[in-house]
């Protein structure tokens, strides 16, 4: 019974120590922003007014270490900061092509800072793009972000998965790309591969769909695509859910699998959508283009010695006898892919699936 009382005062000691942080006297970070020129990192950071007409306020700050940034910011601020409702962060391009190893040590070592914080990158300034991010709704950016991603051709990423692939053996980072268009508004257009910390590659937004049907699982193997048919006429098709599998026993080769169920959305009026054979003959024609997209994608991978899906982490994982330095400089460059594409047309009720 002692034993009991001592273990219910020690509890009511803690909870009476802890910190408590009231809503309407803190400032709730939403989304940061970095940008680097020369040696000094420049920040922005949105957060919530609750005593202000507008419901988001920007605070603009720079510093010489990444994490010297909250420096400024507490100066800037009559009110304590907190992160933990951080969402999303922005890096502008050449944040990215310089180093991102601040960043991701930076996200190691916080606490506080979600996991499932989204990372994208900007070829705008990202002041710029802060500055447009408080004329939207709170969380916008954020939530914008993981519709892409769940309904869209961006692949799943996130703050957790980007330390996984940073710190991790035989894989590469990848983040997507955020653009604005002439109307201001944000759009998702394609994702960064990067070597070990700088930034290599960028993936146009097909690209991207392709990449994200090898890396996600099959409930966000989702997007939508459109292509040139046989006569040079427009193709438009929704993906609903896919399957994927990869094999890597060997060193010299690769095997890719990938199943996908499509719903057409619009065909050209010499494709009949009640004809078997049109269809069949249509599901041919998407299959060859799904495998040749694939594999001019992996070999521009191959040329620029990056790793995004992470053949590397699939061979270690069955080979005792790994060296990431070998495989990246003798085994990698030299695989040789294999990809087989299988689609299921779902169109009207009328399911065209392999023969």
């Amino acid at each position: 019974m002692k034993m009991y009382v001592s273990i219910l005062l020690v509890c009511f000691l803690l909870s009476g120590c802890a910190k408590r942080d009231i809503i309407d006297q803190i400032k709730i970070v939403q989304c940061l922003g970095f940008d680097v020129q020369g040696d000094t990192f420049k920040t922005s950071a949105s957060y919530a007014s609750y005593q202000k007409k507008e419901r988001l306020r920007l605070m603009i700050a720079e510093a010489q270490t990444f994490s010297g940034i909250w420096i400024p910011h507490n100066k800037q601020s009559d009110e304590h900061i907190v992160s933990g409702q951080v969402r999303s962060l922005v890096i502008s391009e050449k944040f990215a092509r310089k180093s991102i190893q601040d960043l991701a040590s930076s996200l190691l070592r916080d606490p506080v800072m979600s996991n499932n914080a989204t990372i994208v990158i900007t070829k705008q300034e990202v002041s710029t793009i802060m500055s447009e991010t408080l004329k939207n709704p709170p969380f916008y950016l954020s939530d914008q972000i993981n519709q892409n991603m769940k309904n869209g051709n961006t692949p799943l990423t996130n703050a957790h998965l980007l330390l996984d692939q940073y710190y991790g053996e035989g894989q590469d980072v990848y983040l997507p790309l955020l653009d604005q268009d002439k109307n201001g508004l944000f759009r998702l257009d394609g994702v960064g591969v990067f070597k070990e910390d700088k930034l290599r590659l960028l993936l146009n937004d097909k690209e991207a769909l392709m990449l994200k049907l090898l890396k996600d699982k099959s409930k966000t193997m989702t997007g939508a695509y459109e292509f040139l048919g046989r006569e040079n006429k427009p193709i438009y098709f929704k993906i609903l859910h896919g399957k994927g599998s990869i094999s890597h026993e060997q060193n010299d080769s690769v095997v890719i699998s990938l199943k996908l169920h499509i719903q057409l959305r619009e065909l050209p009026k010499t494709i009949s959508s009640v004809s078997k054979s049109d269809l069949l003959e249509l599901k041919h024609d998407i299959e060859q283009h799904f495998t040749s997209e694939i594999s001019d994608m992996l070999k521009k991978f191959q040329i620029n010695a990056v790793d995004p899906i992470g053949f590397g982490e699939i061979y270690r994982s069955k080979n005792r006898n790994w060296n990431e330095l070998e495989y990246k400089n003798k085994t990698y460059p030299n695989i040789k892919f294999e990809v087989n594409s299988e689609i299921n047309i779902s169109h009207s009720g009328v399911g065209i699936g392999a023969e």
